[in-house]
C-alpha cells in the first residue's frame, strides 16, 4: 500500500515558506480555512502504483472515510480489502483470508496519512513547500486549483518519502490528486473524486466489519516493543 502521510489539527499556521509567494500564501491560508469546516467526508478513490518492475501500474479503486484523525479505506477492485488508520494503528483487513494485520506506528507517522483533507499545521511541520504549475496535473483553471510539491525536512520522513505533489481544489479545501515519490523511485497516484464532506459520519462508520473469527496478527510486534 501507500506510505502514510499527514492531516488533522486546528491552529491556522503563521509561517510563509521561503518559497512561497504572498499571494499563493494568502491561497493556502483561505484554502485550509475551508478544510477546517469539514467534519468528516466520505470521497472515491483510484490508486496507481507505478514500479519500474512493472510495465503498467497497479490499479485499485474504492472509498474512502475520513473522521477527525481516523480513516478507513475501502478497497473494492481488484480485491476487497480494508484499511484502517488511527492516530496509533494501522489495521489492514483481508477478508478473503479471513485476517487482519496490526501496526503500531510512530507518533509523527501517525499524524500522516493520503488524505483528501490535507491540513496546513500538520504539514508544515514536516514538509518544505513550492508551487507548481498546474500543467503538471493536466490541470488549466487557475482560479479553482492550487498545485504544490511537498519535500520532508525530517530523516524519518524521508526514509520513506522523496517528494508529495498534490494537487487542491481551493472550492472547497479539498485534495483532488496526491502523487507520492519514494526513495527507490516508485510512484504511487491517488486520485479523489464525488467527494461528500459533512454526512454526519458515525464512529461506527470508520470501523472494520469483521465477522468473529477473523485472526488479529502483529507481524512487527517483535520490533514494536
Amino acid at each position: 500500500m501507500w506510505i502514510l502521510v499527514i492531516f488533522a489539527l486546528l491552529a491556522e499556521p503563521t509561517s510563509k515558506p521561503a518559497a512561497i509567494d504572498d499571494q499563493t500564501w494568502q491561497r493556502m491560508l483561505d484554502t485550509d480555512r475551508k478544510a477546517a469546516a469539514v467534519e468528516d467526508l466520505t470521497a472515491d478513490f483510484e490508486q496507481q502504483k507505478f514500479t519500474a518492475m512493472l510495465k503498467k501500474p497497479l490499479v485499485s479503486s474504492g472509498k474512502v472515510f475520513v473522521k477527525g484523525s481516523a480513516m478507513l479505506w475501502d478497497t473494492k477492485s481488484p480485491q476487497t480489502s480494508v484499511l484502517q488508520i488511527t492516530a496509533d494503528e494501522v489495521r489492514m483487513y483481508y477478508p478473503a483470508e479471513k485476517t487482519i494485520e496490526a501496526y503500531k506506528v510512530e507518533q509523527k507517522l501517525g499524524q500522516l496519512a493520503a488524505s483528501p483533507l490535507p491540513r496546513l499545521e500538520s504539514l508544515l511541520k514536516y514538509f518544505t513547500f513550492e508551487p507548481l504549475p498546474l500543467s503538471e496535473f493536466n490541470e488549466t483553471n487557475a482560479g479553482d486549483f492550487l498545485a504544490l510539491k511537498l519535500t520532508p525536512t525530517q530523516a524519518e520522513l524521508r526514509e520513506h518519502v522523496e517528494q508529495v505533489r498534490v494537487l487542491i481544489d481551493t472550492r472547497t479545501g479539498l485534495m483532488s490528486k496526491l502523487e507520492m515519490r519514494d526513495p527507490d523511485g516508485d510512484r504511487t497516484v491517488i486520485t479523489f473524486s464525488n467527494a461528500k464532506p459533512n454526512t454526519k459520519l458515525a464512529d461506527r462508520d470508520l470501523q472494520i466489519n469483521a465477522p468473529p473469527e477473523t485472526k488479529i496478527t502483529r507481524p512487527l510486534q517483535a520490533l514494536e516493543r
